[in-house]
């Protein structure tokens, strides 16, 4: 097999205007849902170290026991993708319906688990006042696990056929409906005083139990903006019903993305946790520098579905040439936004720190971890799409093992053993975490590469 000839200009230029148009409403909608744990922090963060260390381990700790059920739902994306790429809407259209009885039969436990990672903080150090602040913030952030995945599974649905508007729609109506609600569920009367409006009987506000229970009504406020966007969408008369073996199938190409995601966030979460030993201030810190970081990485997440549709519409086609060319576009793409966050974020960390807390500690800490982030926002960029790309081509297995390996053999291993044995603290952990993230991001886009390659003619 010979390299694959010179693909002309206007393709290459072609295909990038597919990728912006598809892309840049998922990068909305992901920014937008990044935005609502932002603005959470924002609002916790006039609060104090305590509340802002107990926002960002209770969001750690839901998206560590949703993100196995948030991937094994994506295993709509190459299912519903490559169908509509075959021509087979009614096929795509099944395979939604057994991906919203799946989302379903997740949210309960896993919905559950997040109080029992809770019960584990005690034993890796993390200090009472943040463990019951934490504990206050699930009860609130727990039951968004229903609409959370369903909100994902109409997502993939929609944006398989090329409908990536109403998931911008929903991310800006549940950003408007999330902000007011934060700041009074909060802060309570003090908050409505403080900006000009009358008392209304809220006390004192509900402190990060305020943040929780905001964050879960703009989960259910955008669910319903996509469940009226699938419903306008007239079911193909050949779509038949869901089955058990096509919820099989989706768990057998899901779970492995779930395990991609969980490698990746776990060691992020580990991270997030031991901070606690260094204290309130320092758990802070990188909850808010972790919160920026997550922000920029959103833009690449869009992109990264996108990159996961168009490849998997050109597989559906049976044109692995197109597959490629969808996903190096993306990839450069979305890296090249990313140099842009790396640079914001060398200039003006101390500024961005600033803009979601108060207490100078805080600030001061946060602002050196963004220095650190600065290193690996290409990085960060790059693995996430190449993941995106290898799910559309529906290889999903490979985007696990090297997340697996690189993450819990490197990573978590560099991440204790800097951080902790050998006294580097919060910077020795975030630079661990940069080099591990480097590593998947050579690896996912080395696999995508050997991947298109091994499925082109041999004459190409």
């Amino acid at each position: 097999m010979t390299a694959p000839v010179p693909v002309p200009y206007a393709e290459l230029r072609a295909e990038l205007g597919r990728m912006f148009r598809l892309s840049v409403p998922l990068v909305g909608a992901s920014a937008g849902t990044q935005l609502m744990s932002l603005v959470d922090t924002a609002v916790v963060g006039r609060l104090g170290p305590v509340e802002i260390a107990a926002n960002g381990m209770g969001t750690t700790i839901f998206f560590l026991t949703s993100i196995l059920a948030l991937g094994t739902v994506l295993g709509l994306d190459p299912l519903a993708a490559q169908a509509v790429g075959a021509g087979r809407p009614g096929e795509a259209r099944r395979h939604f319906r057994e991906a919203v009885w799946l989302a379903l039969m997740l949210s309960v436990p896993f919905g559950a688990l997040c109080f029992a990672l809770h019960a584990a903080l005690p034993a890796i150090g993390v200090e009472a006042a943040v463990r019951d602040a934490t504990l206050a913030y699930l009860w609130a952030r727990a039951p968004s696990m229903v609409p959370f995945l369903l909100f994902i599974v109409l997502r993939s649905y929609l944006q398989a056929l090329g409908r990536t508007r109403p998931s911008l729609v929903a991310m800006i109506i549940g950003n408007v409906v999330n902000l007011p609600l934060a700041w009074v569920l909060v802060h309570g009367d003090e908050g409505l005083l403080a900006v000009g409006l009358p008392p209304v009987g809220f006390g004192a506000g509900l402190g990060v139990l305020g943040a929780g229970l905001a964050c879960t009504l703009g989960h259910v406020v955008q669910l319903g903006v996509l469940a009226l966007a699938v419903r306008g969408e007239p079911a193909p008369p050949d779509a038949g019903r869901a089955t058990l073996a096509g919820v099989r199938t989706l768990i057998g190409l899901g779970l492995p993305v779930g395990f991609q995601f969980l490698a990746e966030m776990g060691v992020f979460g580990t991270t997030q946790m031991l901070m606690g030993r260094f204290g309130a201030v320092w758990t802070a810190a990188h909850n808010v520098a972790i919160q920026l970081a997550s922000f920029t990485f959103c833009v690449c997440l869009g992109v990264s579905q996108a990159a996961s549709v168009r490849v998997g519409h050109e597989v559906g086609r049976g044109d692995w040439q197109a597959a490629r060319r969808a996903g190096l576009v993306a990839l450069v793409f979305g890296t090249g936004v990313m140099s842009l966050s790396a640079m914001v974020f060398l200039v003006a960390p101390g500024w961005l720190a600033g803009a979601l807390a108060e207490p100078p500690e805080v600030v001061e800490a946060a602002a050196g971890l963004l220095v650190i982030a600065a290193g690996f926002q290409l990085f960060d960029g790059a693995q996430v799409i190449g993941g995106g790309a290898l799910r559309g081509a529906g290889d999903t297995r490979a985007a696990m093992w090297i997340n697996l390996g690189v993450h819990w053999l490197v990573t978590a291993p560099l991440v204790l053993g800097l951080g902790v044995l050998l006294g580097y603290g919060p910077h020795g952990m975030w630079w661990a975490l940069t080099l591990g993230l480097t590593l998947v991001s050579a690896g996912l886009v080395w696999r995508f590469l050997r991947l298109t390659a091994g499925h082109m003619p041999a004459n190409s």
